[in-house]
Formats: structure tokens, C-alpha cells, sequence
């Protein structure tokens, strides 16, 4: 069984049991709970700036109905996500969490690579960061284009039969040399758990939040937990500080 103080606590959207997702606020707490990543989802504003949030839309956010790419940045900056947090840009979010805990960036949308690539390399974080999307051919034009990058695949959580799920991780071996897949966590196994390893493939699974499962998974000898909870997943590690 891998060591339970080398599988990585990755705080979903931040700590967002308690805070606001995907905002400055639930990376600080984040930070705070000594995660080792936090994940967050990245969208493209319509003057070019990269803005962070779940959706592509607004609404469910904020409570505003609109699109992130038909919106510019001042337009974003007036909504509230919660307790008067502000749509953080990427670069607000790297000057906060650099030197403090790792970046697992999910591209949401395509043509955005580059930008995300200058970004942490100018931060000096891109062997450091990973960068993950179910959108597999923007992945693969990223590591083209900075080969050093951690780049993830995401597996749909339809894909949730195990033996489904070792034909998805074959298929991705054959085709990059990707530094880890990310599938939702029914269906993962030991089997598929070392398979991966045996092929230099890190497996991250999302997002978990109940005790039995979280168990199972470290039995499984997984690589890094996406979750809500992050105590609950520090407690399970046997991460007491």
C-alpha cells in the first residue's frame, strides 16, 4: 500500500465545504488546512483574461446570467460569489498561492494553453503545477508546446466500470506521455492503481468526500485525493498538523 503521507490532499475548488467555490477565500482556507494542491477551473473572460470559475456561465455563481467569454474582466469583477468574493484571475491566484501549496488547474475551455503555460513559467511554478481538462487534445497541445508541463487527463464519470476504465488509462498510455489520469473515483481499483504505475501514470482521483470511500481509495494506493473535505481527508492521512 502506497504510504499515506505521500498521497496528495487536493482541496476541490479550494476548501469549498466551507467557503465560497473557487475563490481567493477558499484557497486561503486551503492554504491554511496545509493541503498539498488546491483544484480550481479556469474559463477565458471576453477581453483575454484568464478568470476562474466552474461554469461557463455565471448564474449558479453569482446569480447573474451570463458567459464568461462574452463578459470582460470589469464586468466579471462587479459580481459576487459569495461572502464578497470576487472572480479571482489566475494571476491573482498564483501570487497567492506560490510558495504555498500546489496549483491543479482545469482548462474548461480551448486556446487557452499558451496563455496558462506563460503564466506559471513566468512564476517559476510550471514543473510544479498540474494541468488537467477533459478536453483531451488541448492537454496534449499544451505539453507540445512546454514539454516540461504536468499535464492530467480527466475521465469522464460515465466511464465508472473498472475494466472500462483500464481500456480508457491504455489508450492514453499509447497515445502521450501524460503525467497522470484523473477518473472519478467509482470504479478505481488496485488493479488499475498499479497498472498506471507500472506505466508511469499518476492517478488523482475526484471528488470524494465519505469516509468509506476515501478508505478504499488509500487502499488502492492512489496518488492524490480531490476532495470537499479536506480535515476529513487530513484525518484519514494521519495529517495531524
Amino acid at each position: 500500500m502506497k504510504n499515506k503521507k505521500d498521497i496528495l490532499i487536493i482541496g476541490h475548488k479550494g476548501a469549498s465545504k466551507t467557503e465560497p467555490d473557487n475563490t481567493l477565500r477558499a484557497f486561503k482556507k486551503a492554504i491554511e488546512l496545509k493541503a498539498d494542491y488546491i483544484e480550481f477551473d479556469i474559463h477565458q473572460s471576453k477581453d483575454g483574461e484568464i478568470v476562474v470559475m466552474h461554469d461557463d456561465n455565471t448564474l449558479q455563481t453569482t446569480g447573474h446570467d451570463g458567459y464568461i467569454k462574452e463578459m470582460t474582466l470589469e464586468e466579471l469583477k462587479k459580481l459576487d460569489c459569495g461572502m464578497g468574493e470576487r472572480i479571482p484571475t489566475l494571476k491573482e491566484v498564483i501570487k497567492l498561492c506560490k510558495g504555498k501549496i500546489g496549483l491543479q488547474i482545469e482548462v474548461k475551455v480551448t486556446d487557452i494553453g499558451e496563455k496558462v503555460v506563460d503564466l506559471l513559467k513566468e512564476a517559476d511554478l510550471i514543473e510544479s503545477s498540474i494541468i488537467s481538462s477533459f478536453i483531451h487534445n488541448e492537454v496534449i497541445k499544451i505539453k507540445k508546446y512546454e514539454p516540461k508541463a504536468k499535464v492530467a487527463v480527466l475521465i469522464p464519470s460515465q466511464i465508472e466500470d473498472p475494466s472500462n476504465l483500464k481500456k480508457a488509462a491504455k489508450r492514453l498510455i499509447r497515445k502521450e506521455k501524460f503525467f497522470a489520469i484523473h477518473p472519478y473515483f467509482i470504479g478505481v481499483n488496485k488493479e488499475l492503481v498499479d497498472y498506471c504505475h507500472k506505466n508511469n501514470l499518476r492517478v488523482n482521483v475526484w471528488t470524494v468526500n465519505e469516509q468509506k470511500d476515501i478508505e478504499n481509495l488509500i487502499k488502492s494506493g492512489v496518488d492524490g485525493i480531490i476532495t470537499d473535505d479536506i480535515p476529513l481527508l487530513k484525518k484519514l492521512l494521519n495529517r495531524n498538523n
